[in-house]
């Protein structure tokens, strides 16, 4: 496959992981399903298992396990929620709620398979280029333009949502979180300001 063809898997394959929150980890001979979300500068971050942080082979599955999933093998860095990445603990919990489990990690993609394509962990893991204004994107959008995310999300994704709260904003989307998970709204363009955010929700 050419280098055109593999940009667009690699392209294809950060989309994906960004689209979705839903895994399964196989940490030595043990698999456990979980969520995750991804932190400004672009590593994961899941709710950890004590057994997960022992040193072993970890391999990641989203949206879990099965066909047509993108593999890839990690890396596991245990971090202390009352620490300096304490905040990412806070945005774990902010979309999916009460954590299953009290040890906290942030996940480092070595290298994935997407599409029978092997992709370098390093683009996988893209700095949030709307961290800064995240916060007050989705304070902006839960306040005075909740109704218009709720007629986009089921004009694109078909999904009705009674009660959304934004929880996370990216150039190619935002998170919602609804109460049976979250949902993704995708841009049909990349953004690169907070007015190329909201022009969708006006």
């Amino acid at each position: 496959m050419d280098e055109y063809n593999e940009q667009e898997v690699a392209i294809a394959a950060w989309g994906f992981l960004r689209s979705n929150s839903t895994c399964t980890l196989r940490f030595g001979e043990n698999m456990q399903d979980m969520s995750y979300v991804i932190a400004p500068s672009g590593e994961l971050v899941i709710s950890a298992m004590v057994a997960m942080l022992q040193p072993c082979d970890t391999i990641m599955y989203v949206p879990g396990y099965g066909e047509d999933c993108m593999e890839m093998h990690v890396s596991l860095e245990q971090f202390d929620e009352h620490g300096s990445d304490g905040f990412l603990a806070d945005r774990w919990q902010v979309y999916h709620g009460e954590p299953p489990d009290m040890q906290w990690a942030k996940v480092h993609i070595d290298a994935a398979r997407f599409h029978e394509m092997f992709i370098d962990g390093e683009y996988l893991q893209q700095t949030n280029e709307l961290s800064e204004d995240e916060p007050s994107i989705c304070k902006t959008l839960n306040q005075t333009n909740i109704d218009a995310v709720k007629q986009r999300c089921l004009e694109v994704t078909s999904v009705e949502v009674h009660e959304p709260i934004v929880v996370g904003v990216d150039s190619n989307g935002i998170d919602i979180r609804a109460t049976f998970g979250i949902v993704r709204f995708p841009f049909d363009a990349p953004a690169s300001s907070v007015d190329e955010v909201l022009k969708h929700f006006t």
